[in-house]
């Protein structure tokens, strides 16, 4: 009797065999149900792959690297005059290389 999934009739069964048996047979009759939702539980989990593997460590490596990167370069174009466009750029090879490395992990080329 081991299915993925608990019929809204096991329930109602359930409480019209509480209301049958009475009091005295209460704690049996939710005992039941509640082993039976365990195992629908159990089931779903068992069939479900594991989602959460931990940090990623890659990304935030790269995450920090964008950082760290970004303050130094952002000190050397902010002293030049003119500098609202190489400061773009700088902005915006971050972005580009962190958006890449987030693409890639959305389409599975990259293991992690």
């Amino acid at each position: 009797m081991e299915s993925e999934r608990l019929e809204r009739d096991e329930v109602a069964a359930a409480m019209a065999a509480r209301r049958e048996l009475g009091s005295q047979y209460e704690l049996e009759v939710a005992e039941s149900l509640v082993d039976r939702v365990n195992a629908v539980i159990d089931a779903r989990l068992a069939q479900s792959p594991a989602r959460r593997h931990g940090p990623d460590w890659a990304q935030m490596s790269l995450g920090l690297g964008s950082l760290a990167m970004s303050i130094p370069l952002t000190a050397l174009v902010v002293r030049q005059p003119g500098s609202t466009v190489p400061l773009l750029l700088v902005f915006a090879l971050i972005a580009a290389v962190n958006l890449g490395y987030a693409l890639s992990k959305i389409t599975g080329r990259r293991g992690g």
